[in-house]
Order: structure tokens, then C-alpha cells, then sequence
């Protein structure tokens, strides 16, 4: 009996043949940036004014994302990684000690902005795991390189101009589009697709389900050239992706459209996002799914557009629509007994969630000030999220 099963190993082994899920398998998540610094996508929002920490960085809505996927991939039986595990502003002085990327620039916060003390850390200390926090882009791909996970992703949010309506998702890959320069960067990459664009919540200015954005970073920068290797001797447009391991970087909407990056002050919202990418993660290594399903979306006006310089939207978009803030949005049970209760924020965005629910038929009551009652029946499904569009009237 033990030489049998001996042999098969050995046979699954000449013949390439792997285990499926996730179980052993290496993922190192990077979530980008990590300080509280220009370098760091500040961005003024509704309510707060640019460089504020209560206001928009990439810095937290991208470990936010990135969190919520290392505890799915870690439920699974996966071995993770991850880059940063923490937020904090990094000084100039850190800069200099090369800490951060050569071409990110970096700065103390001045004093007369506001500075949260929960993040003033250095991201230099090891995590609860023991692992370094690294914020250098060419250290993390140094460090990927020497650990030659089974998958990369790095998590960002994208940029153009302030107010723009431009909101898309991209995945890129170190290469070139149909030549990765490490194989099956592109594969992967293709798999997660579909996941994240099925995003009801937001409003995409491009690409479809069908259509991906799946390129090379060197094709996407228009064929520059991939300039001078790192210290591992890889070439590439991106220095987080100058490695030799499968893997990309994925820029999950635009926080320069106001109403998406106001939705990314919501944490949950985040960790929809990083469900998603949990999910397409997944798929590529044939795992399981899961037994619970999850139910989110976002209370506005029905009759009230929305009106303010830091808010501008797609014409005709659901983003038109006012997002009411302190909704409380309450889920019912086939009885109509009371489960859960969430209560939107005050970042105009009117997202709600409900994790980890039992598959089955739910009713849900959203109650605003002002706004006339009303409820809807809903059906949760296992491993999937179900998403709904709430418009209350005035009273």
C-alpha cells in the first residue's frame, strides 16, 4: 500500500500535476504605498481637506483591500505574505535610508494638518507574523524574488485629473501584452477579471466583463523601453514588478472620480473589493468555494441629485443620485426577525454590507430621516455577493 501511494506521488510529480486550492500555495500581496505623505495619493474629499489622514489615501484603502484577501487566502490554507500589514507616514530621513522608492517623493506631514497618532509608525518593525513592513518598491520585488511565491498582486486605485469622469479598471503585467516576461503573469491576471469588474456599486467609463484590460506595462506605457534592471537583474516598467515570480499589479478603479473615492473612505467597501480579488485568486487554483454569501449596496435618493464642487459624476450614471448618510439598513430573516443592522456613514457614499451570511432569503428595511420607510426581499447565494440599489423617497 505505501509503495503504491509512493509511486503515485512521484508519477503526479514527473507529470507536472498539481493539487488544487489554495492549501500550500505562497500568494505575497503588496498593498500600495503605506505612508501618510504627498507621494501617497493624498486627495481632498466632502468632508475632510487635503492632506488630511481622514481624508483619501491610497495608503489605507489599499491595505484595507489587501486584508480582506489575506484572510480568505489564510482560511483556505494559504501561505501569506504581505508587504505591509500596517499604515503610517514615512519621514524624509526614511527616504534617505532608502525605505522608499527612488521616484516617490516624500515628506514629513506638516504640522498644521491633522495627524491621526493611530498611524504615526514606522513601517520598518515586523508585523504580528514576524514579517518586515516594507514600503520600497524595488526591496518588495527584491524580496519577491527571493521567495518565489506562487502569485503577486500588488493592490492600487489609479489617478488622472481631479474631478475627471474617467473610472476603469486595469491589470498589468511586467512585459509586454501577450509576452509577459515571466509566464502565466498574463493567465492569472485573466482569470481575475471577470471577479473584480463585477462591481455594481461603482460606474465604469470603459472595458467590459468581456473585455479586459489586461496588459504589459511596458505595451500600456506605449513600448518604453525597459530601462535599467534591478538588483535581482529584472527589467520592467513598474519597480514592484521587477521580479521573477507569476504575478501583476491591478489598479482597481479611480480615486480621481469623486464619487468612487468617496466610496473608498468605506472600509467595507474595500473589503468587497479584496473579496473579489480573494475569489479570483481562487479560480486560478481551482479552490473551493465558500458556504456563505454576502449582500451589499448602497441607500440614495430617489428624486435628489447629488450637488458639490468635490463631487462630480458620470451624466445619467447611478452616481447622480444623492447617497444619504446615517441610513440604517436592517436585515430581516424569513420570519422578519431582526439579524443585523448597518448604519451608512457620513462619507456620501451610502454603502452598507452584510458578510459571511447563511444562504437563504432575507428582507431588508432601509429606514433616513426625512425618507419614507421601505423594504425589499433579497436572495443571498453561497459564494456570491448580491448586490442592491435602494432609492428612498422624501416623506
Amino acid at each position: 500500500m505505501k509503495k503504491t501511494v509512493v509511486l503515485l506521488l512521484v508519477l503526479m510529480c514527473i507529470m507536472g500535476v498539481q493539487a488544487k486550492g489554495l492549501k500550500g500555495k505562497t500568494i505575497y500581496l503588496n498593498p500600495g504605498h503605506g505612508g501618510y505623505t504627498t507621494g501617497d495619493r493624498p486627495t481632498a474629499t466632502i468632508n475632510w481637506e487635503y492632506m488630511d489622514t481622514l481624508s483619501f489615501y491610497e495608503t489605507r484603502s489599499n491595505l484595507w483591500k489587501a486584508l480582506e484577501v489575506a484572510k480568505h487566502l489564510r482560511q483556505d490554507g494559504a501561505n501569506v505574505i504581505m508587504s505591509r500589514t500596517r499604515s503610517g507616514y514615512v519621514t524624509k530621513s526614511q527616504m534617505e535610508d532608502g525605505i522608499l522608492n527612488e521616484n516617490q517623493e516624500s515628506h514629513a506631514i506638516p504640522s498644521e494638518h491633522k495627524v491621526d497618532k493611530r498611524f504615526n509608525q514606522v513601517e520598518t518593525a515586523a508585523d504580528e507574523y514576524g514579517q518586515q513592513q516594507i514600503v520600497g518598491l524595488e526591496r518588495i520585488a527584491c524580496q519577491v524574488d527571493s521567495i518565489k511565491p506562487d502569485y503577486f498582486l500588488s493592490m492600487h486605485s489609479n489617478a488622472h485629473k481631479n474631478g475627471s469622469t474617467v473610472n476603469y479598471l486595469v491589470m498589468l503585467f511586467r512585459g509586454e501584452t501577450g509576452k509577459p516576461y515571466f509566464e502565466n503573469s498574463d493567465k492569472m491576471a485573466f482569470t481575475m477579471w471577470p471577479y473584480v469588474f463585477d462591481n455594481p456599486l461603482s460606474v465604469w467609463s470603459h472595458y467590459a466583463a468581456d473585455k479586459p484590460a489586461v496588459v504589459g506595462d511596458i505595451s500600456w506605457m506605449g513600448g518604453t523601453p525597459p530601462g535599467t534592471p534591478n538588483r535581482t537583474g529584472a527589467t520592467g516598467y513598474y519597480a514592484v514588478l521587477k521580479f521573477n515570480a507569476p504575478g501583476f499589479l491591478v489598479e482597481g478603479s479611480f480615486h480621481t472620480y469623486d464619487p468612487e473615492r468617496q466610496r473608498l473612505l468605506n472600509r467595507d467597501y474595500c473589503r468587497l473589493e479584496g473579496l473579489r480579488y480573494y475569489r479570483g485568486i481562487r479560480a486560478y487554483f481551482d479552490g473551493k468555494p465558500e458556504k456563505v454569501g454576502y449582500l451589499a449596496g448602497t441607500v440614495k435618493s430617489a428624486t435628489e441629485k447629488m450637488n458639490h464642487p468635490r463631487y462630480t459624476y458620470r451624466e445619467g450614471s447611478d452616481d447622480q443620485w444623492k447617497p444619504i448618510n446615517g441610513a440604517m439598513v436592517y436585515l430581516m430573516d424569513s420570519r422578519g426577525v431582526n439579524i443585523k443592522g448597518y448604519r451608512t456613514d457620513g462619507e456620501y457614499n451610502g454603502v452598507f454590507t452584510f458578510f459571511g451570511l447563511k444562504p437563504g432569503k432575507y428582507t431588508l428595511r432601509y429606514e433616513a430621516y426625512g425618507y419614507e420607510t421601505q423594504t425589499e426581499e433579497v436572495v443571498v447565494e453561497a459564494d456570491k455577493t448580491t448586490y442592491v440599489l435602494p432609492k428612498l423617497n422624501r416623506k
